[in-house]
Order: C-alpha cells, then structure tokens, then sequence
C-alpha cells in the first residue's frame, strides 16, 4: 500500500476521532441537548424505541448535529478501512486468511455505512417511525461489530503465527 496514502489515512483517523469526540460537529455537539446522550452507532444492539427516544432526546437541533456526526463518520470510515487493510496486509501473507482479513475489513466499513445512512434516513423521517427501518439499522450495527471482533481475533492470532513461525 502507498505510504503517502496510509499516512493520510491515519491522520484523517486520528483528526475525524478528534472532530467526533471533542467539537462541536461530534458527542459534545450532540449533548447539548441531552446531556445523557449515547450513540446508536456505539451500541452493539438497540431497538426501535431506543432510536425514537434518542431522536425525541435530541430534539431537531440534535438530530442536526447527530447528522453532522454521521458525515463525519463517513469520513473515518474510510480512513478505518484503509488502515484495516493496511495492517492486514503486514500480518497475513497466506492468501485465504488474507482474503478473510480482508472480507471482514470491508464488511465491517460497508455494515457502518448501511448503518449511518439508515439513522439520517430516520432522522429525516422523524416524527414519522419505521420500526423496520430501525430494526434493520440495529442489526447493522450489530453485524458491524461483529466484523469487527472477527478481524481483530484475525490479527491476533496473524500476529500469534508470526511469532511462532
């Protein structure tokens, strides 16, 4: 992978965590207009009433802000994948095993873009509620955690092999 590229890829990482954590276009952002806020993205399921009581939480200047997050999001999503593949490349050179690392990067990417658009698809129908559409959300979530802890077990037991062998 080009050095140049990765390098971009980590900076725009650490500086869209930055952004998300501690600006005005991330969670402070959010929460201030409910202090107890928590992101549905950050959970590992939810249901619908959890989504319609965080948007209800919120208010409409917080769904704003929550949507502003999200294109945030958006960004550090490429930037993750990037650095997952990056990393997978330097753990695992058997091809299967890469492949998997692999899947499982993307999957994970493609699971929390599904996820993002369907909470501004929410936001943007709310009052109006679609409890399938919510449901369907959390279970995007859910799979991209799953992912997720798939392609870290991957990269701990790379890293196990490259040590024994």
């Amino acid at each position: 992978m080009n050095l140049v590229i990765l390098s971009l890829a980590v900076v725009g990482f650490i500086f869209s965590l930055y952004l998300m954590y501690s600006t005005d276009h991330g969670i402070p952002g959010i929460q201030k207009y409910d202090k107890t806020f928590q992101l549905l993205d950050m959970r590992f399921r939810y249901d619908s009433n959890i989504v319609y009581d965080t948007f209800k939480n919120i208010g409409n200047p917080g769904m704003k802000a929550y949507k502003q997050y999200l294109i945030v999001d958006y960004f550090f999503i490429i930037c993750f994948l990037i650095i997952m593949v990056a990393i997978s490349n330097q753990v695992l050179t058997e091809t299967f095993y890469y492949y998997l690392l692999i899947f499982f990067s993307y999957s994970r990417a493609v699971f929390d873009v599904i996820e993002n658009t369907l909470i501004i698809l929410l936001i943007n129908q709310y009052p109006e509620k679609n409890i399938k559409l919510a449901t369907f959300c959390s279970w995007s979530t859910t799979f991209k955690f799953i992912s997720l802890y798939i392609w870290i077990v991957g990269i701990i037991f790379g890293f196990i092999y490259i040590l024994i062998f």
